[in-house]
């Protein structure tokens, strides 16, 4: 832990500030209309982290969101704490020390980049400094490499879900850049759940090129089909009722223990490894105790013997 950094307090003007990573920080109009109400009712509570420039300047290092919010609510300054060092430094320990919010995942991957491509710094000096392995470093780079800056914006300006990003248009950037970005253009415009992006690209995973091609140019298509799969289950789920899905589970029922029972002679065998025949006794063993439950019900409905 870094505890050499000079710190001290002061009210800092908005024209004497230099927002250099605004465009690697999150600004999610939900937060941001958080931090409004909280200003309002309880003025700026967190100070914001600035570091010296040059001719009485200040690089704002923390609180971005912070300094929207205020001007927001028609303050002309903001309440900072100055920390005498160098910007990397600060960036460091921002991302060790003090954190004013959890980082997003994807902030810190663009700090990190930051640190390497603005500041010269190697992975191995970045992991040293921050207390994390390399691979951790890593990893996070990883998840940028070759990802199209539009992405990254969306992701940024809270029109795209990180989840989503990473998911989804992550893996399939990596694959083919130009379907990510179709599906970008398609998920910004449209509100699209976690739930159904994944089986988007559950789908697109399992596809030829064609089909591939076709889902990316148009999504919507994809989607109307799916909702209207999933009314019809849901009307053949009613039309047949609870008679019905019984009816299928005992089919498929009487169809694995048929199977089972012609496989049981195959997986059980004489001098048979005692681990290995622990585990498929005790795998019969589960469903004679399901058996049983089932058995019990029946019993305690209708009181057959």
């Amino acid at each position: 832990m870094n505890t050499a950094i000079k710190k001290s307090q002061m009210i800092v003007e908005y024209h004497c500030l230099d927002l250099p990573y605004a465009p690697i920080r999150f600004h999610k109009r939900s937060e941001l209309n958080k931090l409004i109400h909280s200003i309002e009712q309880n003025d700026q509570l967190v100070p914001v982290v600035v570091v010296p420039s040059v001719s009485e300047r200040w690089i704002l290092m923390d609180g971005y969101l912070r300094i929207k919010a205020l001007q927001f609510v028609g303050k002309d300054t903001a309440n900072a704490e100055v920390w005498e060092c160098k910007p990397a430094e600060a960036l460091l320990t921002l991302l060790t020390e003090y954190q004013s919010r959890t980082w997003e995942i994807f902030e810190e991957s663009l700090l990190l980049r930051e640190l390497q491509s603005q500041y010269h710094l190697s992975q191995q000096e970045i992991a040293t400094r921050i207390g994390r392995d390399r691979s951790w470093i890593s990893r996070r780079l990883a998840l940028i490499d070759h990802l199209p800056e539009p992405i990254i914006k969306a992701i940024l300006s809270g029109k795209l879900s990180p989840w989503v990003a990473q998911r989804v248009l992550v893996p399939v950037a990596r694959a083919t850049p130009m379907h990510a970005e179709l599906l970008l253009s398609y998920f910004i415009k449209n509100e699209i759940s976690t739930r159904e992006a994944q089986l988007f690209y559950n789908h697109y995973q399992r596809s030829n090129r064609q089909q591939r091609f076709n889902m990316v140019n148009n999504p919507e298509l994809f989607f109307k089909a799916q909702k209207l799969m999933e009314a019809e289950q849901k009307a053949k789920e009613l039309r047949v009722g609870p008679e019905g899905t019984w009816h299928t589970q005992y089919k498929l029922a009487i169809s694995a223990l048929v199977q089972l029972a012609q496989t049981a002679p195959q997986i059980l065998f004489p001098n048979q490894a005692l681990a290995e025949r622990e585990q498929y006794l005790n795998e019969f063993q589960q469903i004679k105790i399901q058996f049983t439950f089932l058995s019990n019900a029946i019993q305690g409905i209708s009181n057959v013997k």
